[in-house]
């Protein structure tokens, strides 16, 4: 039933202040309360008939009855097998009506009585066991106001009470500005605070986006300079490797300084350009040049 000024209390959200009706607010008490039921029809979960009436319900708890085939989640979620619809088995099992009409094999269709009251208890949250094609098609006429909240019923229900909410918060607007001059103000303002914040959130994004690509360059130039170090080091190992200097056949200088650019016969920094090495094979370019040029003391 509707809200009673002075009496009734409501909330705006389900942790809110607990607010006590007003003749301003008589509409919004009134529509938490429908959408506080529907919220129950469509999400309830009961619990099967004790076998032993001297058995206590638990608190907060709802038995399956036959009033509750009005109830969209009867249909919707898991619930206790009831004898009285459609002669369902006693044997205290619970069944989703629904999914279980969409699975059968073959599955329920509008050519089935068990079907047609179903999705025509989901739709209009009302228990009707022999409801024809035609009315089953047929939506409720819509209501235009809260004066009769019982009216507000399964999902017919839940869309017309959006709709009289919109209307109600359109007259709500219209009377706080006095003229539809300054309403539209008042919109042409809402909407310009809705662009601006699709503004901060697309300037959001794309500051994102440019931390993202910095934080990449900064990586890439990081691995660079490191992968640099690595070839640096192993150059360096390979041609500044100092350690003793030898002369042996195959030694080195400091230990092969430059390694390839020992004294020994087969050293030489240069070994891989032709040999620049002082060894005895008497074969490198150095010790070639005196031995065996034709402008020698020897050949002269």
């Amino acid at each position: 039933m509707a809200c009673i000024s002075g009496v009734d209390k409501f909330r705006i959200q389900s942790e809110g202040t607990e607010l006590t009706a007003r003749p301003s607010t008589i509409n919004v008490c009134t529509a938490t309360k429908i959408l506080d039921r529907l919220h129950r029809e469509f999400t309830e979960k009961y619990i099967a008939k004790p076998s032993s009436p001297s058995t206590p319900i638990p608190l907060g708890k709802t038995v399956i009855s036959d009033v509750h085939q009005s109830n969209p989640t009867f249909y919707l979620r898991n619930q206790p097998k009831l004898p009285s619809f459609f002669a369902e088995s006693n044997d205290g099992q619970e069944i989703n009506r629904f999914n279980s009409m969409l699975t059968a094999d073959p599955p329920k269709t509008q050519d089935d009585q068990v079907y047609l009251t179903t999705v025509h208890g989901i739709m209009n949250g009302r228990y009707n066991a022999s409801v024809d094609v035609k009315s089953f098609n047929t939506p409720p006429n819509p209501q235009n106001n809260l004066n009769d909240p019982d009216s507000f019923k399964g999902l017919y229900g839940l869309m017309n009470l959006n709709n009289v909410i919109e209307t109600h918060i359109d007259k709500v607007i219209n009377g706080m500005t006095g003229s539809e001059k300054t309403a539209q103000e008042f919109s042409d303002i809402s909407n310009k605070y809705k662009v601006r914040r699709e503004i901060q959130t697309t300037l959001d994004a794309i500051a994102s986006r440019e931390n993202e690509i910095y934080r990449e360059k900064f990586l890439n130039l990081f691995l660079i300079i490191v992968g640099i170090f690595l070839i640096g080091t192993q150059l360096v190992n390979k041609y500044f490797s100092f350690g003793s200097i030898g002369t042996g056949s195959g030694g080195s200088l400091s230990g092969n300084l430059f390694t390839g650019f020992g004294l020994g016969s087969s050293s030489g920094i240069f070994s891989r350009f032709g040999g620049l090495g002082l060894g005895s094979s008497g074969r490198s370019r150095v010790t070639g040049m005196f031995s065996n040029n034709p402008y020698s003391l020897s050949t002269r």
